[in-house]
């Protein structure tokens, strides 16, 4: 029997037939002397001793066995307010066109919720989302909602970026702390959206889900909430088909998105992100949630609560939120990069930002933090300390006379300003260098001796007196210079069979006999004839002109 149960379970053994491994049975029983029953009591036995949590452990290993296995679930009633958020980016089942270029595309987006309350507390959206678009979310939050205590995110590329590791970093300094942990696996098929409760995360950790576990986090049963209010509440068009549903369903949703697209209907990305933002205020101030509701401590216990009801309801118990400056949340939360400072400017996207601080910095290395939304300033820091703010440069013209006088004072005073500071300093201490002692007189009088050198050795090789084959040799190298190209004759124009006019066969004759030709008798005699007609200065061109040919010749 546990050779019959082993043959089964084991997990090279999951392909084949149950009734082939009986024949191994079959064989194997032979060979060793066993008695055994027939087939089916064979199956009847190891039904009784398999079940489905060992067949997932044969299929799918630890991973399918946790997923058939009672899930962890949390009581968040113990949280206070914004102290754990949950994020999750995801792409949006809608389809918007770009404002300036009339592209169809799927707008991606990062949200983040809070575990206590359930509200979203900051969400981003663009063409692809980055580690900037997550950094964006976050700053958003913390604007409205103030400061957070802990993060729960995928480990996705962008989650474990450098940029966001650097908030997270920063944040330290208002008392935030960060590391980094795993997760169990969960697997919360057939549960309610609203009532998941994944693993809760110790205060002030950057919490990463394992791979493929996507379920065990609050917010993936989120977004399909906001697409459904976008959808029904407010109604909007270009759903995108899903490949879950029915084939002539999916045809239908790709049909209708297409004609939405040609007749221009299809909403543009500014709509769809103010859309969103609507979405998200309804799901946070008017929507029930039955989460929120299960964990509903106050008194009295209502019939339907929102994530604002239990957000307002720990304001009143005494909570209060950690609001961040502007200026604390930008040295926090702006993107980063690396410039080397060019004549007293930077250069970023293909934009020049100045500052009388930067000039001089010229050749050193320094950070910048910036917005890449608006791009309006800069800040400079060398060692994360603070330099100063660079502006994109003004730049002049052609046409507007002040303007272009006033740059080019700022210019001059700012080159003023350095040259006083250099002769400032440079005047300090005196020049210790050795100069020429000899006297001015001796000095010029050695300079005309030299002049007087060079010009008699020129004189001399000029005036010296040359040798007759030193003569021959310049001729012949004269002669072969001025030698002209034999002149090639043009080939004789073709007479036509017939002509317009007198006026076209006289040309004809000029430019035959300008080409060498000798004309026949006939056509001498109407060349005669043509020119004992014309007017005296017309025959005198036309005769200077044969007189020509006949010298060519």
């Amino acid at each position: 029997m546990e050779f019959w149960i082993s043959l089964c379970a084991k997990r090279e053994h999951r392909k084949i037939n149950r009734k082939e491994l009986y024949e191994i049975l079959v064989i194997e029983a032979q060979r060793r002397g066993w008695e055994i029953g027939g087939y089916k009591s064979a199956t009847h036995w190891f039904s009784k001793r398999w079940n489905p949590a060992l067949d997932a452990m044969q299929r799918g290993g630890m991973r399918a066995l946790d997923n058939i296995l009672p899930p962890v679930l949390r009581d968040y009633s113990d949280l206070k307010p914004f102290e754990i958020l949950c994020g999750d980016q995801h792409r949006f089942d809608f389809w918007v066109t770009d404002e300036e270029t009339g592209e169809v595309f799927r707008p991606e987006g990062y949200l983040w919720q809070d575990l206590r309350t359930r509200i979203i507390y900051g969400a981003a959206v663009d063409r692809k989302y980055d580690s900037w678009l997550i950094g964006l979310a976050l700053r958003l939050g913390v604007s409205c909602f103030g400061a957070f205590g802990s993060i729960y995110t995928d480990n996705g590329r962008p989650e474990l970026s450098k940029f966001l590791m650097s908030i997270l970093s920063n944040l330290h300094s208002l008392g935030l702390d960060w590391k980094k942990t795993s997760d169990t696996i969960t697997d919360l098929t057939g549960e309610d959206i609203e009532d998941v409760q994944p693993y809760c995360v110790p205060q002030g950790m950057h919490k990463k889900a394992i791979v493929k576990n996507a379920k065990a986090k609050m917010i993936e049963g989120t977004f399909y909430r906001l697409e459904q209010i976008m959808t029904s509440h407010l109604r909007a068009p270009g759903y995108t088909k899903r490949l879950s549903d029915d084939t002539t369903w999916q045809d239908i949703d790709q049909q209708e998105a297409t004609r939405l697209a040609k007749q221009g209907k299809l909403l543009t990305f500014r709509e769809f992100v103010l859309l969103l933002y609507r979405a998200i205020n309804f799901y946070n101030q008017e929507k029930p949630h039955r989460g929120v509701l299960r964990e509903w401590s106050w008194k009295p216990k209502r019939a339907q609560t929102t994530p604002f009801d239990c957000l307002r309801a720990c304001y009143n118990e005494g909570w209060r939120p950690r609001m961040i400056s502007n200026e604390a949340a930008d040295l926090i939360f702006l993107d980063r990069a690396v410039r080397v400072v060019q004549k007293g400017m930077i250069s970023l996207n293909n934009e020049f930002y100045v500052a009388d601080a930067l000039g001089t910095m010229h050749g050193e290395r320094v950070n910048i933090r910036f917005n890449p939304l608006l791009l309006d300033r800069v800040l400079i820091f060398t060692k994360d300390e603070y330099v100063c703010t660079a502006y994109p440069m003004e730049y002049s013209s052609m046409l507007d006379f002040d303007l272009g006088s006033r740059k080019i004072a700022e210019k001059r005073e700012r080159r003023k300003k350095f040259a006083e500071e250099f002769r400032r300093i440079s005047s300090i201490a005196p020049d210790f260098r050795e100069y020429s002692k000899v006297p001015e007189a001796e000095r010029m009088a050695a300079l005309i001796g030299a002049e007087k050198k060079r010009r008699a050795l020129e004189n001399k090789e000029y005036s010296r007196p040359l040798s007759e084959a030193e003569i021959d040799e310049h001729i012949a190298t004269m002669e072969a210079k001025e030698t002209l190209p034999l002149k090639k004759r043009k080939p004789l124009p073709q007479r036509p069979e017939f002509f317009l006019d007198r006026d076209s066969r006289f040309l004809w004759v000029v430019e035959f006999l300008e080409a060498g030709g000798q004309l026949t008798p006939e056509d001498e005699q109407f060349k005669d004839e043509y020119l004992a007609q014309q007017t005296e200065a017309q025959r005198e061109y036309f005769l200077f002109r044969l007189d020509f040919c006949k010298e060519a010749k």
